[in-house]
């Protein structure tokens, strides 16, 4: 159980990571997961971020429900749900140094893709829809990380800004729930990961606080150079200390 200064630490993190999520939609596992898995092991560390998240989408897609439309992305949602199963059996299955270093890895990856604002062409295809859910899922049910993929294919549709924010959230929602349950039903879930999601909540209350002043007022290039700036440095810190205890 998180508890003295891996606790404050953990608490920064997910204040940024709620900031960040709440400003441009997505990033929370990006900037929370490097840190929380300093001090969790990876099975325990994943499920207590993706539980943080599904409380902060859960409040997005209330608050923003109105902006809701199904129909675009019934496909996304589909291929999200059929890939939860197999990244529950990956997280309980997988080994924990292995689990670090490839979340490190995506991270890192993610990190340059987000600082370079790479477009990636094969997500323009409203075809891809389940294509795209179906890796999102899978990545973020095994590694708590994914936002950006399904994030860059909501943006190549030309959706509105709200739109935007209210699908990611919904579709988040549903792949969440649906691997808390899968989470329980393999035996991955215990007391501590859930008394430790409890603490984390004011730290992700605080953040969608601040998230909801700089998303009107923060220039987007340096906020986005600022998130990548934040993601590689913590990836490089999980894979440091990973690598070192080999």
């Amino acid at each position: 159980m998180l508890a003295g200064i891996e606790l404050v630490i953990a608490l920064l993190a997910v204040f940024v990571a709620a900031t960040v999520m709440g400003t441009v939609g997505f990033g929370f596992g990006l900037v929370a997961a490097p840190v929380i898995l300093l001090f969790l092991e990876p099975q325990s560390g994943v499920i207590v971020v993706n539980g943080v998240i599904t409380i902060l989408t859960a409040s997005v897609v209330v608050r923003t429900r109105q902006h809701l439309e199904l129909k675009p992305v019934w496909l996304m949602c589909a291929g999200g749900a059929a890939a939860v199963p197999i990244g529950v059996f990956l997280l309980a299955n997988a080994d924990a140094g292995a689990l670090r270093i490839a979340i490190g890895v995506i991270i890192l990856v993610l990190g340059f893709i987000t600082l370079f604002n790479i477009q990636l062409p094969m997500v323009k295809s409203a075809a891809t829809g389940g294509v795209v859910g179906f890796l999102t899922s899978l990545s973020i049910t095994t590694l708590s990380i994914g936002g950006p993929l399904v994030a860059t294919y909501a943006v190549a549709q030309q959706w509105p800004p709200q739109k935007i924010r209210t699908t990611l959230a919904f579709y988040f929602v549903l792949s969440y729930v649906i691997g808390f349950v899968f989470y329980a039903w393999a035996g991955l879930l215990h007391r501590e990961t859930l008394v430790n999601i409890g603490i984390l909540i004011p730290a992700m209350v605080a953040g969608l606080a601040l998230a909801s002043v700089l998303a009107r007022r923060i220039n987007q290039r340096i906020f986005r150079y600022a998130v990548a700036a934040v993601v590689i440095s913590g990836s490089v810190l999980l894979l440091s200390r990973e690598l070192l205890l080999r």
